[in-house]
């Protein structure tokens, strides 16, 4: 299956999307648009670490 696609986009190739069926509202399902309300403004930054032995190679 082959899709078609344009180098770019604008506002009246969104003219039959139904953004609150089809995408919904943040937080809400299907999560189209992120698990948070807010999405991430009101969350600080997760720093994750990693530690141990090991090789590059």
């Amino acid at each position: 299956m082959t899709m078609q696609k344009k180098p770019v986009y604008t506002p009246t190739d969104l003219n039959r999307l139904d953004a609150e069926r089809q995408l919904g509202r943040p937080g809400e399902y299907p999560f189209a648009r992120g698990i948070h309300p807010t999405m991430y403004r009101g969350k600080l930054w997760t720093m994750r670490q990693f530690a141990g032995f090991g090789s590059a190679a």
